[in-house]
Parts: structure tokens; sequence; C-alpha cells
């Protein structure tokens, strides 16, 4: 069964949503699909202006995805990432877990997921960035565990994206 197959059928069943650009006059250049868990965090209820506006802001880092954007990614710094990296690959790289950086406003956000193809990022979990610690933390590690655990329930047969450089997993990729 091909990946489009299973995404559609995902849907289908609840597991994940797409997320489409806020505004609907623009482009859907890629996809990002989106567990429950991470669409109920952007779509809300929040209990708070704080974290409304914080949702916000992670939701206008995926329109930056889906609308085709210039995405910096580190495919191979796993500890000292340029300050500007919005997507960068876990180490170790055979994982292929990788996480969406979502800066500003604090608290930093840390959005884990997997390619299913060139230009299709699943966000499967999601974390407040002081939660987690350093790059070769427990909790990064539980978090990369739960991230392909969550891909193995929604998945089972098939294994994420592997690639050997950036190009190939998105476009409009700027290596640093």
């Amino acid at each position: 069964m091909s990946m489009r197959v299973m995404l559609s059928k995902a849907v289908a069943q609840g597991l994940l949503c797409l997320v489409e650009p806020r505004m609907p006059s623009e482009p859907m250049i890629r996809f990002l699909y989106a567990s429950k868990d991470v669409h109920d965090y952007i779509t809300g209820p929040w209990t708070n202006k704080e974290d409304e506006f914080r949702c916000g802001k992670l939701w206008a880092d995926f329109d930056r995805f889906v609308e085709g954007g210039v995405i910096p990614v580190s495919l191979n710094h796993p500890h000292h990432k340029p300050q500007n990296t919005y997507l960068s690959r876990l180490h170790p790289a055979e994982n292929e877990v990788w996480v969406i950086r979502s800066r500003a406003p604090k608290p930093g956000l840390r959005v884990f997921g997997r390619f299913a193809g060139r230009d299709c990022f699943v966000a499967l979990r999601w974390r407040r960035r002081k939660e987690l610690g350093g790059a070769d933390s427990e909790e990064f590690h539980n978090e990369m565990c739960c991230c392909k655990a969550v891909w193995r329930r929604i998945f089972p047969a098939c294994d994420p994206l592997k690639g050997n450089n950036v190009d190939e997993y998105i476009s409009k990729a700027l290596l640093i």
C-alpha cells in the first residue's frame, strides 16, 4: 500500500489531520500532517491567552513549511545547531526522527516527527523546550522513542523516508 493511501486512511480514522495554511488563499506546496495531540494543541481551546498566542506562532511556523518557504535545515549538527535552524534531524540519524524548532516567543517548542515522503512531514509529538534538557538527555531520548512508537501505531508496515542529503527530504531547503 502506498504512503499516500496510508496517510489518507490515517486522516479518515482521525489519527492524523492535514495542516492547511491558516489563510485559505495561500498555496499548499508541502504537506504537514499532525497527530491528534499536535493538532489539538495548535487549534485549542487553550487555558489562557499566552498559550493561545504561543500556539498561533507555532501554526505560523507550520504555515512556513506548507506554503513552501525556505527552510533552514540542520542535517548533521545534533548538539550545536545554528540559532536559525527550523528543522533538524536528531541523533542518531538512522532513527529518522526530526524536530521542528519553534523558538519564538518563549517558551520555545519542539515538534517531533518523521518524513513520510519528500515534502511530507508527519508531526507526531510536541514538547516545551525547557522540558527536554540537553540534546543527549533522557527526555530527548524518550521523546524520540515515543515519536517512533506513534509512527509504528499509525504506519505499522512502513518506515519513514531515509535520505542521504537534504534535497531528498525537502524542497527549498537551506542546509546550515
